[in-house]
């Protein structure tokens, strides 16, 4: 497993609820993470100052109540999270329990998580097995399977590029989310403009931190969103009856859960921002279409930018037993339906399976399914039956 994040522990959740667990540790299992310490590890899960667009019952899913891994529950976030099983929840809450949970799952394993793993490279042996690689070509781990949870990040340099903006006015929304405020401030106290590129739940949701953190010193029109398609998620059918006009795009029904829009639409706090936008109830945040004029104009005379546009593969790279890289994407690794990760040509790479944020699986739409509950759930599920393909081939 490279990548200790939250989608890694998927595997061990999984397992646990298959009974399968004493079965995948006495094959061999090895979680490496390039983070130095589990201290600094702790600190990069869910380090945002905004809530949850999942209740709290969906980060708990995926843990069997009577499983190896329950005294993570019954800790301080996991009995909070229960108790708003059917409410949005702070993420620093989900953080904390997402780290709770990562102790437990490092503490079954013979030699816990290996820190300090700067994984640079994946390469195929003649055999078939796969082993990584630092920074120095020496070899780390020799194995039939390799699970990608290295997550994404936000390209701000390719945004900059595009609309011809100063890279030191463009900050990734994730950056803004955790804490960096400082820049929002400055333009805001000279009289300035912020504008945010992207209408998904990022986009809203960093609009909503900067309205709650800055209030009435964002005067009218003070933040920009551009967007090019917005969706609200519904749970309710009939509700849909009642959509903006604005929002009458496709609907698309989940056919797992009833959801609509389930992995697009806008939830909780950003959903509510949006509609007031949209019916003029919040005048302090103005919303443009990305084609239009006033998107312009708010891009190129904006003091910030703030990207809302989504997240690359933080990849690494593959490599065939001939040496030769193994393309897999530009920007977005993709995976097929069992998880497995696909080259440039769709056909899956033997033994590499990816699951996360940079590795998610597409819905029947093409949207892809990010969420906790998703990653520790069918997506976990899938992967270690394939891991245990794997070995039996």
């Amino acid at each position: 497993m490279i990548g200790c994040g939250p989608a890694a522990l998927g595997l061990a959740l999984a397992a646990d609820r298959r009974d399968a667990l004493p079965r995948l540790l006495a094959g061999g299992v090895e979680f490496l993470d390039r983070s130095p310490s589990p201290t600094a590890l702790d600190g990069l899960r869910f380090p945002f100052l905004i809530d949850a667009n999942s209740v709290g019952g969906d980060f708990l899913a995926g843990v069997r109540p009577d499983g190896t891994f329950a005294a993570a529950l019954r800790g301080r976030a996991g009995r909070l999270l229960r108790e708003r099983h059917d409410r949005q929840v702070p993420l620093p809450l989900v953080g904390e329990f997402v780290n709770d949970l990562s102790r437990a799952v490092e503490d079954v394993l013979p030699h816990g998580f290996r820190y300090g793993a700067d994984v640079r490279a994946v390469r195929r042996n003649r055999d078939g097995s796969w082993t990584s690689v630092d920074r120095s070509g020496a070899a780390l781990v020799t194995s039939e399977s390799v699970v990608l949870a290295t997550g994404g990040y936000e390209d701000t340099r390719e945004v900059s590029e595009a609309y011809g903006i100063p890279p030191g006015r463009v900050i990734g929304s994730a950056e803004l989310m955790s804490g960096r405020l400082d820049e929002a401030a400055r333009v805001l106290r000279a009289g300035g403009r912020i504008a945010l590129l992207g209408g998904s739940h990022s986009g809203f949701a960093a609009a909503g931190l900067l309205l709650d953190r800055f209030g009435d010193a964002i005067p009218p029109g003070g933040l920009v969103l551009v967007h090019r398609d917005l969706a609200l998620s519904y749970t309710d059918p009939a509700e849909a009856g009642s959509v903006p006009p604005e929002l009458a795009g496709r609907l698309e029904t989940c056919p797992e859960s009833g959801v609509i829009n389930r992995f697009h639409g806008l939830r909780s706090g950003p959903r509510e921002l949006c509609l007031r936008a949209l019916r003029g109830r919040e005048p302090r945040l103005t919303l443009r279409h990305t084609a239009s004029a006033g998107a312009r104009s708010a891009l190129a005379e904006a003091g910030l930018v703030v990207h809302a546009l989504g997240y690359r593969t933080r990849a690494v790279p593959l490599f065939d037993r001939w040496g030769e890289r193994i393309p897999t994407g530009d920007r977005t690794v993709r995976v097929d339906d069992a998880c497995r990760v696909l080259d440039a040509g769709h056909d899956a790479v033997p033994g590499v399976f990816g699951i996360g944020l940079g590795y998610a699986r597409c819905d029947a739409w093409g949207r892809r399914r990010v969420g906790i509950n998703t990653f520790h759930g069918e997506d976990a599920e899938r992967i270690v039956s394939g891991v245990a393909a794997t070995a039996a081939a």
